[in-house]
């Protein structure tokens, strides 16, 4: 088979593969797209920012037979790309998105190389402190030496996967130059030099409060992970 060849099957296998996600997002009721509705509210990011559109992967994430298969087509898209599986010693994700993610990354790169491969979640500074990623006492001593995969649920601008890479690196863990995610909203292709491998690339829009052409329809931006305004972003008006 030739360079060629081989290039489009791979490609039809990343096509293939996405548009089974944005399908099994769609099932689980993740996937919001305002309608233009200015009654409808629109989404509020945990960056304060707006926009029309959000993937919701708490809805997808507690399905854990669902989740470990969007675990193992991550490493096959990760492998089409020349990730090295056997180079990995670590899965890090930011809580609490993408802490199972990380886990059962683990789990199946153990499987694959027969490995002790193992998974950390470092969490937020709180919210009266500069923003960093912080790890345990206990991972922070564990990652001293060891190479690490970043993964996330869901990217939008890369800030917490940027602040955990620096946590790693302070640590004394080496980063590879891999992001892995559910989704990829952002509509970058790299993250600090990182390649993203995402199941799903979608460019959201995001705007910035004053900036925002929904508010200025008259549409209220609400916190979309919170339960009951997520019922509010999907009701019939």
């Amino acid at each position: 088979m030739t360079t060629t060849s081989i290039q489009v099957l791979n490609d039809k296998v990343i096509g293939d593969t996405e548009a089974y996600w944005i399908g099994q997002y769609k099932v689980k009721g993740a996937l919001w797209i305002h309608d233009g509705n200015p009654i409808r509210p629109h989404a509020l990011l945990t960056s304060d920012n707006h926009s029309n559109g959000f993937f919701n992967s708490r809805l997808v994430i507690p399905d854990e037979v669902l989740l470990r298969e969007a675990a193992t087509d991550l490493l096959k898209i990760f492998a089409i790309y020349g990730g090295g599986i056997n180079l990995i010693d670590v899965v890090a994700g930011p809580q609490t998105g993408a802490t199972k993610l990380a886990e059962l990354l683990s789990d199946q790169i153990n499987g694959y190389t027969r490995g002790e491969s193992f998974f950390v979640s470092p969490e937020k500074s709180k919210p009266d402190v500069a923003k960093s990623m912080i790890f345990s006492d206990e991972e922070r001593d564990l990652l001293l030496g060891q190479t690490v995969l970043l993964c996330e649920d869901v990217i939008t601008t890369g800030g917490s996967i940027g602040l955990t890479e620096k946590a790693i690196i302070e640590a004394g863990g080496k980063v590879l130059p891999f992001v892995l995610a559910l989704v990829n909203r952002s509509g970058l292709t790299e993250v600090n030099g990182k390649k993203i491998i995402a199941l799903i690339n979608r460019d959201m829009p995001v705007y910035e409060p004053h900036d925002c052409p929904i508010c200025k329809q008259g549409s209220e931006a609400i916190p979309a992970k919170d339960p009951a305004n997520w019922v509010r972003l999907n009701a019939v008006y």
